[in-house]
C-alpha cells in the first residue's frame, strides 16, 4: 500500500498539531496548472552547524549515518498570509539545532523537486527533513518537521502546505503541515497506486485546508463528467478534502481533470479548480495535489510517479 505518514513535529502551534507516474503531462503557466519543473539541485554544503539567526552552531553529529537510503521529492505548496507563494528550503535535520544539518533543495512555490536520493541518519534507519521559509533556518521561518524511519529501497513524495491558525492557539507567523505518501516500498514493490491492467492510476488529493473554508470537491471533466473513485457505489462519489489520497482508474489517454463542488457534484459547468490536460499512459500512476495561494487562485498539480 502506499503509506501516509504524517509530520512527528509541527511549528503551526503552541499546542502541538498535526495536519492530516504515468506519464502525465499538465499545462503550465503561472494562471494555470503547474508542471513539475526541476527544482535547484540539491547543496552539497555539509555544515558543522546550522545557523539559528544570530549564531551558528557547532557540535559534532551526535549518530554516524546508517546503510538505509531512500529516493525522496518535496512539494512545495506552503502558502500563508505573511509567507504567500513562499519558496521552501528543505534541511535533512531533525531542526535549527541539529549539528548534523545539510540543506538538501530550495523548492518554488508550486512546484515539485526532483527525486534525491537521502541516507539514514544513524543504524536504525531515522531521518528527519526540516522545511523553512526560503532563506532562512531559524525557529521563527521553520515550518514543520517530518521524521521518517527508513528500511532501505523506498521512494516517497513528501508534500508541505500551510495551515489555518485554530481557535484559542498562538500561530507561528510560518505555520505549516507535511504529508508523506509513499510510493514504493524497501523492495521496490509499488502500493496504493498500482494500476489495473490496462488502466492508469490517479492519487488525488488537497492541499487548501488553509485557503478555502470547507473546501470538497468530486474529480471529473466538463466532457464526461464526474470520475469514480475505487470503492465507490451506484451515483455515490468520493470526496476531495485534505491531504487525504482518493484513488481513480482511469482509461489511458489525453484527459481534462478538473475539480467540481461536492454540492451538487454534478461535474458540469466550469469547475471550481482546473482543468488541467492529463496524459495517461497505461499502466503508468501520478498524484494530482489541488493548491493556491488564495481562493481566487486556485490550480491542480500533476506530479508523475518514476
Amino acid at each position: 500500500m502506499v503509506a501516509v505518514r504524517l509530520s512527528v513535529r509541527a511549528r503551526a502551534l503552541v499546542a502541538l498539531t498535526v495536519a492530516s507516474a504515468l506519464t502525465f503531462g499538465a499545462c503550465g503557466g503561472k494562471s494555470h496548472s503547474a508542471s513539475t519543473p526541476s527544482s535547484p539541485a540539491p547543496s552539497t554544503d555539509k555544515p558543522s552547524g546550522v545557523s539559528t539567526g544570530t549564531t551558528a552552531v557547532k557540535a559534532k553529529c551526535e549518530t554516524a549515518p546508517g546503510k538505509q537510503t531512500a529516493r525522496v521529492r518535496f512539494v512545495n505548496v506552503y502558502t500563508n498570509p505573511k509567507y504567500p507563494e513562499s519558496a521552501v528550503d528543505i534541511w535533512q535535520s531533525r531542526g535549527a539545532d541539529d549539528p548534523c544539518a545539510k540543506k538538501l533543495t530550495t523548492v518554488p512555490f508550486g512546484q515539485a523537486g526532483d527525486y534525491i536520493d537521502i541516507t539514514a541518519s544513524d543504524a536504525s534507519g531515522n531521518w528527519s527533513a526540516a522545511a523553512y521559509v526560503a532563506g532562512s533556518n531559524d525557529k521563527a521561518h521553520e515550518i514543520v518537521v517530518q521524521g521518517e524511519k527508513w528500511l532501505g529501497g523506498e521512494q516517497a513524495t513528501m508534500v508541505f502546505e500551510g495551515t489555518a491558525p485554530q481557535a484559542g492557539a498562538v500561530a507561528s507567523p510560518s505555520a505549516g503541515n507535511d504529508q508523506t505518501f509513499l510510493e514504493k516500498n524497501n523492495v521496490g514493490e509499488p502500493g496504493l497506486l498500482l494500476p489495473a491492467p490496462g488502466k492508469a492510476a490517479l492519487g488525488v488529493t488537497s492541499a487548501l485546508k488553509n485557503v478555502v473554508d470547507n473546501g470538497t470537491w468530486v474529480v471529473g471533466s466538463a466532457k464526461s463528467g464526474c470520475i469514480g473513485a475505487l470503492g465507490d457505489a451506484g451515483s455515490t462519489r468520493a470526496h476531495v478534502r485534505g491531504l487525504q489520497l482518493v484513488r481513480y482508474s482511469v482509461d489511458p489517454g489525453s484527459m481534462d481533470l478538473a475539480f467540481y463542488p461536492a454540492i451538487p457534484g454534478t461535474c458540469v459547468g466550469p469547475p471550481a479548480i482546473g482543468p488541467v490536460t492529463v496524459n495517461a499512459a497505461p499502466g503508468s500512476s501520478a498524484f494530482v495535489i489541488a493548491y493556491g495561494s488564495d481562493a481566487q487562485h486556485l490550480k491542480l498539480l500533476v506530479l508523475p510517479i518514476a
